[in-house]
């Protein structure tokens, strides 16, 4: 999909832009096997499913380095599931396994610190288009998962309110996971994601409130409640990181008991 004479994106998940036929953001996903001559290629973070581009032969590729962690497949999954094994059918996003060996150059696009999603997420800015990569997710995307996938929450929450400034300067604007549209729906998603995460405070908040959870439950809870008839480990495991990135904010009470550690109001 053309947006402009110098850029291109192709639909995947993740979405991969090219610019100027030489610089490449986030070849991963289904986008993996593509022979695309870059001479740099750029990841946003180091999620499995946006790195393969850094395996291929390009003069300068880049990884923010507060996510190094990528480097191998026990960090990988740490910052995925929470830890790592020698093997597991939960480890379902397993996408590469190999190790990463290639040093990481400064490129001359532009960087911007987005992180949440991951320590050392970025967006990049390339003239008139910025690419979010993982900072929001599409509307289906978000409602099907239930929780935005963030290590942090409370940091994606201020990446999230910096990109409705950034997104002033842009013509267009991608994310990695979601449609490609024009500039105004692009927005309307944005705020999308912002009220969508504040409602799940909120939510979460009225769960907790006299009745003592673990992340657990909550995370199942509600995704009984959002309709999800099949939950599976993988899911709730995932799910958990960003709940307890919630809950160990707004709990004023978090103790052990049998069941596990608690958060309540």
């Amino acid at each position: 999909m053309k947006l402009s004479k110098n850029v291109e994106v192709i639909p995947g998940s993740p979405n991969t832009l090219i610019y100027d036929d030489r610089v490449v953001i986030d070849q991963g996903g289904k986008n993996s096997d593509l022979n695309i001559n870059a001479e740099v290629q750029l990841a946003t973070h180091g999620h499995m499913d946006h790195i393969a581009g850094l395996f291929k032969n390009a003069k300068i590729k880049f990884l923010p380095k507060e996510d190094y962690w990528s480097l191998n497949i026990i960090g990988r999954r740490a910052i995925t599931y929470g830890f790592s094994a020698k093997n597991s059918s939960i480890f379902t996003y397993d996408l590469i396994k190999e190790e990463l060996k290639d040093e990481f150059h400064d490129s001359e696009v532009e960087k911007i610190k987005l992180p949440g999603h991951t320590p050392g997420h970025v967006a990049y800015k390339i003239g008139n288009v910025l690419y979010c990569g993982d900072a929001f997710f599409g509307q289906k995307v978000l409602e099907s998962f239930v929780f935005p996938f963030y290590t942090d929450f409370w940091a994606a929450q201020d990446s999230l309110d910096k990109l409705k400034e950034l997104t002033k300067s842009a013509d267009f604007i991608i994310i990695s996971h979601g449609p490609i549209y024009k500039k105004e729906k692009m927005i309307e998603i944005l705020n999308f994601n912002i009220n969508y995460n504040k409602k799940l405070v909120e939510e979460i908040k009225d769960m907790i409130r006299g009745n003592p959870m673990t992340a657990e439950e909550v995370v199942i809870r509600l995704m009984i409640k959002r309709g999800k008839n099949e939950i599976n480990p993988t899911s709730v495991i995932l799910n958990e990181i960003t709940a307890k990135s919630i809950l160990s904010e707004v709990a004023k009470n978090i103790k052990v008991e049998n069941k596990g550690v608690t958060f309540e109001i």
